[in-house]
């Protein structure tokens, strides 16, 4: 096993930029064999994340040739546990229920507010704190990636830190019903259930969407959580999906997940994702220089893991290759995460206009002056010159007017977007589906 690892690094090498090599395979070790997978070690979570997304397919190839091995990828901390003889999630004892596991930095004081997680992080600290008009019951809705773990788990350590009497269980859904299944298994079902009642004051239940068509389980949950409710403890739910819109959950956990406040986490907005950049490099102990942060920022969206892990992915390679972060080594990062993107053409522009305002191209390349065809051929002009290097004669022919027209639209937009609320609202909207554009 350890010489296929070899040629598996060999041939990786061979197959990309030496410095992607440094910053991302040369850390991998050799961990080992279970038996039908080959080990391999890896720094941290993150590490492994990113290796699955950017390199598995590449070490996939190697394996194939030499027998379908299976890759498994095993973050430090996770080898660490492993050798303690611990899971990386509590598991159930038959006296005790589950003892919180928590990420040291899922801290209030970590979490990055921006327009996007306001509410949601203005209620997870109106419950930590007890306060008097708060909900006990949160199901905090978000993709992956944006921040309903670390809200949730800010509420348990806030909550043990205050109160270390508390009886706090923390557990995704599918260890939820691993327990089940044992004690089901043990006939210690109800015993299992009197404990969530008796001996558990706060739950924080994570990923309740993977319960979806485990009736069973949402049966006992809903079972499980009704003394809890009664009783005003405090429950925080997170999924990927609002409680209506999970699938083949059945109406008696559905009104559960639902009977309290539903706050849901968007990505988050440009100026948040600055925020973040430039703290996960301070926690870095780096003092990254604005442009570069900007540039981070506008050109990765979504996912903040993906976001810290370019911040993480920049400073190591400085690192590494003893290089200052630069743009140069900024551009290198982004190249690697998502691809060069697509040049957006004005006739995409002109695409997008149409179907907006519901006009038809004759339309908006007709001579009308009508406020309702003449308003959104001017925004069309400006975003093509925003977003296009196309030479104002250029953007003229597509819109079948001349430079000057252009020139004046350009100006006059520019100018409304300074004094209109709605203008830079509605050219917001539509520079962001010309980014979804870019990166299709």
């Amino acid at each position: 096993m350890r010489e296929l690892w070899e040629k598996i690094r060999k041939e990786i090498k061979a197959r990309i930029s030496e410095s992607s090599y440094n910053v991302w395979i040369s850390p991998l070790t050799y961990g080992g064999s279970d038996g039908e997978s080959l080990l391999i070690n890896c720094p941290n979570q993150f590490f492994a994340n990113w290796i699955q997304e950017h390199y598995l397919p590449l070490i996939h190839e190697t394996c194939v040739r030499e027998g379908n091995l299976k890759i498994k990828l095993v973050p430090a901390e996770h080898a660490r546990q492993a050798a303690r003889g611990q899971l990386h999630l509590p598991h159930f004892a038959p006296n005790q229920l589950p003892s919180p596991s928590f990420c040291s930095r899922f801290t209030f004081r970590e979490f990055i507010v921006g327009e996007s997680n306001r509410y949601a992080y203005a209620t997870c600290r109106s419950t930590a704190n007890r306060d008097p008009d708060s909900n006990h019951i949160i199901y905090l809705q978000a993709e992956s990636g944006l921040g309903k773990s670390h809200l949730s788990q800010a509420v348990g350590q806030d909550i043990m830190e205050s109160q270390p009497d508390a009886r706090l269980c923390y557990l995704s859904a599918n260890e939820f019903t691993n327990q089940v299944v044992k004690a089901i298994k043990n006939g210690r079902l109800n015993e299992f259930k009197d404990r969530y009642h008796r001996d558990c004051d706060v739950l924080l239940l994570e990923e309740v969407h993977c319960l979806s068509g485990r009736q069973r389980t949402q049966t006992e949950l809903a079972q499980a959580l009704d003394p809890m409710l009664d009783k005003g403890k405090t429950v925080i739910f997170t999924g990927n999906r609002l409680p209506r819109q999970i699938p083949n959950v059945n109406d008696q956990l559905k009104s559960r997940l639902a009977c309290g406040i539903i706050a849901t986490i968007n990505p988050p907005d440009y100026k948040t994702r600055i925020k973040i950049v430039l703290r996960k490099a301070r926690s870095q102990g780096v003092d990254m220089d604005t442009e570069i942060a900007e540039y981070l920022a506008e050109n990765l969206k979504g996912d903040i893991r993906r976001i810290e892990g370019a911040v993480v992915g920049l400073i190591a390679r400085s690192s590494l290759l003893k290089k200052k972060a630069d743009m140069e080594l900024a551009r290198e990062v982004i190249h690697d995460l998502i691809g060069e993107p697509e040049q957006i053409s004005v006739s995409q522009i002109k695409k997008m206009i149409c179907s907006h305002f519901s006009l038809s191209e004759q339309e908006l390349l007709s001579k009308s002056r009508k406020k309702i065809i003449a308003l959104p051929r001017q925004m069309g002009m400006y975003l093509a010159r925003k977003h296009t290097e196309q030479s104002l004669e250029a953007i003229g022919r597509e819109f079948a007017r001349d430079h000057a027209t252009v020139l004046y639209a350009v100006k006059k937009i520019s100018k409304e977007l300074d004094t209109s609320s709605k203008r830079r609202s509605e050219l917001d909207f539509l520079n962001d589906q010309l980014e979804k554009l870019r990166w299709q």
